[in-house]
């Protein structure tokens, strides 16, 4: 197993294992090629973007991306996407793939990480298990623009 930063060489590999990982449960969603492409380069050319990505026999088994942004605190980064292969979850390949970053944020004095997930599920119980808690500040929040 690789892990190396993403480039646009990967973007591809990792569209592929997007659609296959959240289309499947728990998350259900019905993402095609084309929208989760969409969503990664969009991602991937926002300014700050870094992110890591795991290769095996030349082929995309996880990622994690996301971009930094200044805050009055520092920098910060917004872990945006992670996934892993649904038959490799489990392994230890997430957890060195937010290890490799974790390392890799540091490095660029990045002093804090943060995400969005599904509650009670098997990825906030990973992301606890990765040192990630639940903020008592933070609350996200939601207004649908299509109910007029």
């Amino acid at each position: 197993m690789k892990f190396a930063p993403i480039d646009s060489s990967h973007l591809k590999g990792c569209s592929n294992l997007y659609v296959e990982v959240f289309n499947d449960s728990p998350w259900n969603e019905s993402w095609s090629f084309e929208t989760a492409s969409k969503r990664l380069e969009d991602c991937y050319a926002t300014p700050g973007f870094h992110g890591i990505v795991a290769i095996e026999e030349n082929k995309v088994s996880g990622f994690a991306l996301g971009f930094s942004e200044v805050s009055y605190t520092g920098q910060h980064f917004y872990l945006k996407e992670m996934c892993v292969q649904s038959n490799k979850q489990r392994s230890g390949i997430g957890t060195k793939i937010v290890d490799v970053l974790y390392r890799a944020l540091a490095d660029k004095d990045i002093s804090m990480i943060y995400l969005l997930t599904m509650r009670d599920s098997s990825a906030a119980d990973f992301y606890q298990k990765c040192g990630f808690s639940y903020s008592s500040r933070m609350s996200m929040m939601l207004k649908n623009t299509r109910q007029f």
